[in-house]
Parts: structure tokens; C-alpha cells; sequence
């Protein structure tokens, strides 16, 4: 089989949090399964990517942002995460889920729920595979 040399661009710009171990972790894996890769990863913590690419950088902390770059289409939250399910087959599965949910109305919320939820560490904060979370003075 020949492929072409547009087969080898990606076709989505994922816009992620790395100050979010989660999310680092997430696109770490999504980059080990993107074989045809499809995918290019950036940070939102990078300001000259947020200013090229006219990303707010309060909304961009709230949710991923996606750009599919063949109509130059942004997208975020739940919407980013069915842009990224839908460009790899073995995901192909939850794809009518996602969008039933995205329908429903459930799915921005459940996600908004979740992203507010994460826990984030400023580089420097971790060391090796592991990050310690200072603790809380009790009141």
C-alpha cells in the first residue's frame, strides 16, 4: 500500500492543558495509538500558541479546544473529545454515545463537571512520574 504525503499531516490540532496530569497523560496515550498521526499536540500554557492560533486563554483553561484543520473548524469540550474519538477507528464505538449525549444536552455538562474538577500543577511542580499536592491547612 503507497500512502500519500498528506496521509502523514495531521488532521486535528489538540489544544491541551499541561499543567493538568490528566490531560498530559491522556494526550501521551493518544499519541502512542495515533499510528497515521492525525494529531498534532499543543499546549495551552505555550502564549505564542494561544495568540497564533486567537485562542482565549480563560476559555482554553475551562475546556480543550480542538481544530480540524482542513475547514479550520474550532471546537471545545465535549465537541473536541467526539473530534478525537472520530479519528480513530478503535473509538469509532463511542462515537453515537458521545453525540447522543452532545444531543441530550448531558455531555457539556457532565464535561464541564469533570474539567472543573481536575487537578492542576504548575511545571516544576512534580518530579519523575510522580507529583505531590500540597496539603490543606484545616480551618
Amino acid at each position: 500500500m503507497i500512502l500519500n504525503k498528506s496521509s502523514k499531516r495531521p488532521k486535528v490540532m489538540i489544544f491541551y492543558d499541561s499543567f493538568c496530569p490528566l490531560c498530559s497523560k491522556s494526550m501521551g496515550v493518544l499519541e502512542k495509538i495515533d499510528r497515521r498521526h492525525k494529531f498534532q499536540f499543543e499546549s495551552i500554557r505555550d502564549s505564542m500558541i494561544l495568540e497564533q492560533y486567537n485562542i482565549n486563554k480563560e476559555e482554553a483553561e475551562k475546556r480543550m479546544h480542538t481544530l480540524q484543520l482542513k475547514d479550520r473548524k474550532m471546537e471545545t469540550g465535549i465537541s473536541s473529545i467526539l473530534r478525537i474519538i472520530k479519528q480513530i477507528p478503535l473509538f469509532w464505538v463511542l462515537v453515537p454515545f458521545i453525540q447522543l449525549s452532545i444531543w441530550a444536552g448531558a455531555g457539556p455538562i457532565i464535561y464541564d463537571w469533570l474539567a472543573q474538577r481536575r487537578t492542576i500543577l504548575p511545571i516544576g511542580g512534580c518530579k519523575g512520574d510522580s507529583c505531590s499536592i500540597p496539603k490543606q491547612k484545616s480551618r
